[in-house]
């Protein structure tokens, strides 16, 4: 047998291109991880970052049933509204 011919061999080659198709599917699936990570990193960063912010926002006597964003300007100042 030739070197030529080992490309010819149908057992062979069928070997070759499953062990490449191994090898690009475990190098996407790594990729896909580090994607991943990284958004679920950024995610978690915005939602701190959000979080924070409605701390920070609701700092005073809140409203419900909807309401929760209006400010009570005089819930502090006096007892009776």
């Amino acid at each position: 047998m030739s070197s030529g011919a080992t490309a010819q061999d149908q057992p062979w080659k069928s070997r070759e291109q499953a062990q490449e198709a191994q090898y690009i599917h475990d190098k996407e699936q790594k990729q896909l991880s580090a994607i991943r990570s990284s958004l679920e990193k950024d995610v978690n960063e915005i939602v701190k970052e959000d979080s924070d912010a409605v701390q920070k926002d609701r700092d005073f006597e809140g409203g419900f049933g909807g309401q929760e964003d209006l400010e009570d300007r005089y819930a502090t100042t006096s007892g009776e509204h």
